[in-house]
């Protein structure tokens, strides 16, 4: 079981000047602030990425798609060295394709918009291809809270299998592996495992293609800020997914109900995966074959930002010493 990070914002003060280092330990420059000025440089840094991965002991890196990225504007010169280096260092990638804005479309009953979105995801995977990549994944779509419900979210979910089709058609013309991700509940839509499942059991057998399910237990605990129960313990919910959807790659994140915050450390233990939550989560991951696990922390705290590299580290050992427990 290999062991990837798709790094959200934890590089992103790498790529802060002096200035605007003083300026965001001082409250002038907010968190948000440098999230604009800097995600799409942190992005486009491929090799940096590879290299901070490999100093910190991972197989995998996934980049993010979330908009802003930089991946449609890459010159040929910058995908070549990306992909050199993953295969210098041994390292393989995949492609996080993006979910809001036009992404968010693929679940659009306009078709003309629907349409649109498709042939934005097209053009992603070729990039992956270039890079090297070797699996892609994607959200199903969004849509608003007042079309969620009756016929509407029937319309939804019936789109949502026309783009999945397509996309994961093309995806393995490519020779990508595709993955389809539950939403957060705030989403409207494709947030609980059985409407995934039934989407991706629908695109498979009308498609005649393998599309597998990138399962994001974080995304999943966001169902209890809608007014719905986490089991307990709550990575028991897993055990409910057929291995046979599993054996490609998961994400891994927590979530703390009620302030809403996304991606906490693991290490740190603040949301519903404490350490023995995990242990057993990975004893899971292992029966049920699942090859790549992608933890996905993101923090918001200005002096976590400024040791993202240290935060990583102590991390990366926490979930290593798990790993090496349900392994003895």
């Amino acid at each position: 079981m290999k062991l990837g990070r798709d790094f959200t914002n934890l590089l992103n003060t790498s790529f802060l000047s002096a200035s605007q280092r003083q300026d965001l330990q001082t409250g002038k420059l907010t968190v948000a602030d440098m999230d604009a000025q800097v995600q799409i440089k942190a992005k486009r840094d491929i090799v940096n990425q590879l290299r901070v991965a490999r100093e910190i002991g991972l197989d995998h890196i996934e980049l993010d798609g979330g908009v802003p990225n930089p991946f449609l504007e890459l010159t040929e010169a910058e995908i070549a060295r990306a992909r050199d280096e993953s295969r210098k260092f041994g390292l393989t990638m995949s492609l996080h394709l993006p979910y809001t804005f036009v992404g968010a479309a693929t679940a659009s009953f306009q078709e003309s918009d629907r349409q649109c979105a498709v042939e934005m995801m097209k053009r992603y995977l070729l990039v992956a291809k270039n890079l090297g990549c070797n699996n892609v994944n994607m959200h199903p779509g969004a849509v608003p809270f007042y079309q969620a419900v009756g016929r509407y979210r029937q319309m939804v979910i019936e789109s949502a299998i026309k783009s999945v089709s397509e996309i994961a058609r093309t995806a393995g013309t490519l020779g990508l592996k595709m993955h389809l991700e539950n939403n957060t509940a705030f989403d409207g839509v494709a947030y609980e495992i059985e409407e995934c499942l039934e989407i991706i059991r629908q695109v498979n057998k009308s498609s005649h293609t393998d599309v597998k399910f990138c399962f994001d237990i974080g995304h999943w605990f966001t169902r209890a800020d809608i007014g719905q129960k986490i089991p307990e313990p709550p990575e028991e919910i897993f055990a409910s997914i057929p291995a046979e959807l599993l054996t490609g790659q998961i994400h891994l994140n927590d979530y703390i109900p009620v302030v809403k915050k996304f991606h906490p450390p693991l290490h740190y233990q603040k949301g519903l995966l404490k350490r023995e939550n995990l242990v057993r989560l990975f004893k899971m991951f292992k029966e049920k074959g699942v090859e790549l696990v992608v933890v996905e922390t993101a923090v918001r705290e200005i002096d976590e930002l400024l040791n993202a590299r240290k935060l990583m580290a102590e991390e990366q050992k926490y979930l290593d010493d798990i790993r090496k427990e349900i392994s003895e």
